[in-house]
């Protein structure tokens, strides 16, 4: 063979290794244009949320860990997700403490924390509980970062979610999720 032959040869492989990576590009970029343009139906058409946005309206299973997030009794449950070390979930933590509806405990606080509760038992200050090691329960909601708060009705249906910022009005943010509306990453 000879060097005009190998080089034409070699050319040839070349291209065809290119076109299958173009259309391995082209496949994966069509899956992804899918995904965000159907999102919402997509994923309750999987049966398995994108994420906690997509889980407004999701109710609670009546048993295991998701059903001990609901606190029982309770007219509404804000559910705070923190993690040990975290200075903006310890603020968000004081910050709920404050609302009014959460002192006088017509709205239920939870916190379910990524480590030990040590750090958020002290921002809690007796007015809700902790759960502490919810790394579990983070991922099955699809929890996006940490502090996130979300909001439960008395049946367990999560009913607002939301990535809290320095910005964010929690007292309003609770007594908006007591009404019928229901707010849905509002700040993102």
């Amino acid at each position: 063979m000879s060097f005009l032959e190998s080089a034409v040869l070699l050319a040839w492989v070349a291209l065809v290794l290119l076109a299958l990576g173009l259309a391995g590009l082209l496949r994966q970029v069509t899956l992804l244009t899918r995904g965000q343009a159907g999102g919402g139906s997509q994923a309750a058409a999987s049966g398995s949320p994108r994420s906690t946005r997509d889980l407004v309206g999701f109710r609670l299973p009546a048993h295991g860990e998701l059903a001990g997030l609901a606190e029982p009794g309770a007219h509404r449950t804000v559910v705070t997700f923190v993690s040990p070390g975290c200075s903006s979930c310890d603020l968000t933590l004081s910050g709920l403490t404050d609302v009014p509806d959460v002192r006088d405990g017509s709205v239920a606080l939870v916190a379910v924390s990524t480590g030990s509760c040590g750090p958020a038992l002290g921002s809690l200050s007796g007015t809700g509980r902790c759960v502490a090691e919810g790394r579990a329960l983070l991922e099955q909601l699809h929890v996006p970062a940490t502090p996130y708060l979300m909001a439960l009705d008395s049946g367990g249906t999560i009913v607002a979610a939301t990535l809290p910022d320095q910005h964010t009005d929690l007292t309003a943010w609770v007594r908006a999720t007591r009404g019928s509306i229901s707010l849905t990453e509002e700040q993102g």
